[in-house]
């Protein structure tokens, strides 16, 4: 959600972390320094809390909601509700002063928070009962921070063991624990990485000033940063259980059917591959995949519709998944699965061992779904894809 063309003062900004009970606002200038900051531990009180401590951080800054040109909120993961209040209550501000909406998820500004050169930054945040959110950057050298795998959620020791898959990519890389779910943690951490957490590092609440500076960057996905035009989406990594059961009310008496692509579907799809991809495929990719005799080329229908679709290049004894595309409004309700499942019942046919593929580092839904099939990490190509720039994953399973 974008509003107006910025406030009176565009050199002011609001900044809400609310995605922990930890919630921390503050009122920066144009370059993310401090003007106010006011934080508190809320447990579940954001709701009844949020709006008083913004009144609070404008009176400090002596600032109106007019006077602001910008409004970073907490994207999460953390508390669902948090996260909400802080959404909507950033789009209530816009509305009022025409500020532009800002956000970064909480694993990023923790990261960005902690840029130690060539290390592999892990920052962790609480999920609830035993499990965490992590997510997982690189370092560079210079100091620029790059996403290098969509986060997970889990227990400590299912996320160790995901930050093994993920450290082979890099082995030169120390590991580094940042965040409140690092300090809860700290002793299982050290004990499975020596050193990875140093008292520099931090451990406590989330920080609306980090926040509002990593929200300034505008770095893109490749960064862990937002995409232009969706810098107030959620990013919850792991969906509300009234959702999922409303999701699978809706779509599960209708499973989607997987047949080989016509020549009639083409239309659809070009449709479908321009809403779904920055760098989408040109017409020619998908008429010489038709004619392609290595070629598998499935839609997957719903409802009279096609709702997905899929294209790979088999050589046996290997394969390679190209493109993998689900309608938007068809997404988490099983389409995808149902056209890697085809897939792998084609590769076991024609003699394939084994598939491969290339994924976003930010495509954290691709990369849910081909873990869910066996798909592991077994390297990173830097900078291999434009519009926007970012890294891409190499995963491959046996067939």
């Amino acid at each position: 959600m974008k509003t107006g063309n910025g406030a009176a003062n565009a050199s002011l900004g609001l900044a809400l972390e609310t995605a922990t009970e930890h919630v921390s606002v503050a009122v920066v200038g144009a370059g993310g320094e401090r003007r106010a900051l006011v934080e508190e531990h809320v447990g579940h009180g954001h709701t009844r809390r949020l709006s008083a401590l913004v009144g609070r951080a404008l009176v400090e800054a002596g600032a109106k909601p007019a006077e602001l040109g910008f409004i970073a909120t907490d994207l999460g993961p953390g508390s669902f509700t948090g996260v909400r209040v802080g959404l909507a209550t950033a789009r209530a501000l816009a509305l009022v002063s025409g500020a532009r909406l800002l956000g970064a998820s909480s694993l990023t500004v923790l990261a960005h928070a902690t840029a130690e050169p060539r290390t592999l930054v892990v920052p962790l945040v609480g999920a609830g009962r035993r499990d965490l959110y992590a997510g997982f950057f690189r370092i560079a050298a210079r100091g620029n921070v790059r996403l290098l795998a969509a986060p997970r959620v889990g227990t400590p020791e299912a996320l160790l063991e995901a930050l093994a898959e993920v450290h082979a990519l890099l082995p030169d890389h120390e590991v580094r624990f940042v965040g409140p779910g690092a300090g809860r943690e700290r002793a299982r951490l050290e004990a499975a990485h020596a050193g990875s957490t140093r008292a520099a590092l931090r451990f406590g609440g989330l920080s609306a000033l980090d926040l509002a500076t990593a929200a300034l960057k505008h770095e893109g996905p490749g960064a862990g940063l937002p995409e232009p035009g969706r810098e107030n989406e959620p990013a919850y990594v792991r969906p509300a259980q009234a959702e999922e059961r409303v999701r699978h009310q809706v779509t599960g008496l209708t499973p989607a059917r997987v047949r080989p692509f016509a020549l009639a579907d083409l239309p659809r799809i070009e449709e479908l591959e321009h809403r779904l991809f920055a760098d989408p495929w040109p017409r020619s990719s998908f008429v010489d995949a038709l004619a392609d005799s290595r070629a598998v080329f499935l839609v997957a229908e719903r409802g009279g519709s096609v709702a997905g679709y899929l294209v790979a290049t088999l050589l046996p004894p290997i394969a390679e998944l190209q493109n993998l595309g689900t309608a938007p409004e068809q997404q988490r309700a099983g389409v995808a699965r149902a056209l890697v499942d085809a897939l792998l019942d084609t590769c076991r046919v024609r003699g394939v061992r084994e598939l491969g593929l290339e994924v976003r580092v930010s495509n954290a839904a691709a990369q849910a779904l081909y873990r869910t099939h066996g798909f592991r990490l077994v390297g990173l190509r830097r900078g291999y894809y434009r519009r926007p720039e970012e890294d891409a994953l190499l995963m491959a399973r046996r067939v």
